[in-house]
């Protein structure tokens, strides 16, 4: 067999993968440019040379040869250090949303290959495709969940993993009605959504008649779901002795659960617009709301 074939193609093929000039990976392993060409064109690489340029390249060495089964599964430490320098090779920190697409992407091909399919489409051209609107990728499997919604202007990625007790444990929870009751309520909304984007300079604090008139809500009805607010960290409560005597005052806090459940619900209002999921896979031999002991 021809190695110095194999390797010159695989040389060629793993370089022009992570963006790279011939004098670039030459500078990287300590040589020129001209002998990375000579190498992608029938030449043999020294020995001494393998290890920096299989590292440089991203691969193990027997991959450079084709030593290694057809398809090369890498190491999960390969696997996030191949992921880390892609994100610090190809953008910059400023470059937020190039950088937010990247990562979305990587993570839906990842689940993407939990079905087993070479031949797929990037995520954004999914979503950007008219008829796609309300698509999303589902893996439902016994080690758990994953979902993907890839709704135009709302991408995002919920990873579960069913532990032992998980689900007994969320339908043990007493507290839902509560948190539901003060959701449902048009006030209780009204106060949440305030509470998540209204902007206090220094952390102002206020006494709840106070609040409310910053809420528009009237000050009995605000003072009724004050508890359910503080309860579900939308305020947080303090005591102030005020001319001997105890006052209570309230500020924001910011609930970072309170936006993807949000994003969570718009898709249950939304669920009968949107066409079957784009990519919906079940390997599960278990109900997924069945309460089993751990």
């Amino acid at each position: 067999m021809d190695y110095s074939q194999i390797i010159g193609k695989n040389i060629a093929e793993f370089r022009k993968g992570k963006a790279l000039t011939q004098e670039q990976l030459g500078e990287a392993v300590g040589v020129t440019g001209q002998a990375v060409s000579k190498w992608e064109n029938g030449g043999m690489p020294d020995a001494y040379l393998l290890p920096d340029l299989a590292k440089t390249l991203g691969v193990s060495i027997d991959r450079l040869f084709e030593l290694e089964h057809k398809k090369y599964i890498p190491t999960s430490d390969e696997l996030l250090e191949l992921v880390g320098s892609y994100g610090f090779d190809r953008f910059q920190a400023k470059d937020g949303e190039s950088l937010f697409r990247a990562i979305f992407e990587m993570i839906y091909r990842l689940n993407y290959s939990a079905f087993k399919c070479d031949d797929f489409r990037s995520v954004w051209d999914i979503i950007d495709e008219q008829e796609c609107i309300f698509q999303t990728s589902q893996l439902v499997a016994e080690e758990g969940t994953t979902y993907i919604s890839l709704v135009k202007d709302m991408p995002y990625i919920c990873v579960t993993k069913d532990e032992p007790g998980l689900i007994g444990k969320l339908l043990g929870e007493k507290n839902y009605c509560e948190l539901f009751r003060l959701l449902s309520d048009p006030d209780g909304l009204k106060a949440a959504i305030f509470t998540q984007t209204a902007y206090l300079a220094g952390g102002a604090k206020y006494t709840a008649d106070k609040l409310a008139e910053k809420v528009e809500i009237q000050p009995e009805k605000f003072r009724e779901l004050l508890p359910l607010l503080v309860r579900f960290r939308f305020l947080a409560e303090e005591q102030l002795v005020v001319d001997e005597s105890e006052v209570k005052i309230y500020f924001i806090q910011q609930n970072n659960e309170f936006r993807p459940l949000l994003m969570t619900a718009w898709l249950l209002i939304n669920s009968n617009s949107r066409p079957s999921y784009h990519v919906y896979c079940q390997t599960r031999e278990t109900r997924l709301l069945e309460n089993r002991k751990a």
